[in-house]
């Protein structure tokens, strides 16, 4: 099924629930936001407290993560920068930013 396919549902670690797409929008959309004014100078640092979501892999959600935003960021400061430094802080590995 669909949810299988992307690791989504009942029996997985990234259940389905009403809302489930406007939090993942509203969290990259974030995330994304900041990494634009960062990349035209509106700003110096940018936090998104709801984002961090690295677990997301492109094609399938995992660890309750269904949008890897982090990932999403840097590509859009890759825009403008030859390269971006990312550090995780968590305390265990962030697979989906690999």
């Amino acid at each position: 099924s669909q949810m299988q396919r992307f690791n989504a549902g009942e029996y997985t670690d990234c259940p389905v629930f009403d809302g489930v797409l406007e939090f993942s929008s509203l969290s990259t959309g974030a995330s994304l936001d900041g990494a634009v004014q960062l990349a035209q100078g509106q700003c110096d640092i940018a936090v998104n407290w709801s984002g961090g979501l690295h677990h997301a892999k492109k094609s399938e959600a995992s660890g309750f993560c269904y949008v890897n935003d982090i990932v999403l960021a840097i590509l859009e400061l890759l825009k403008v920068h030859a390269r971006v430094l990312y550090i995780d802080i968590d305390v265990h590995h962030g697979d989906g930013v690999e």
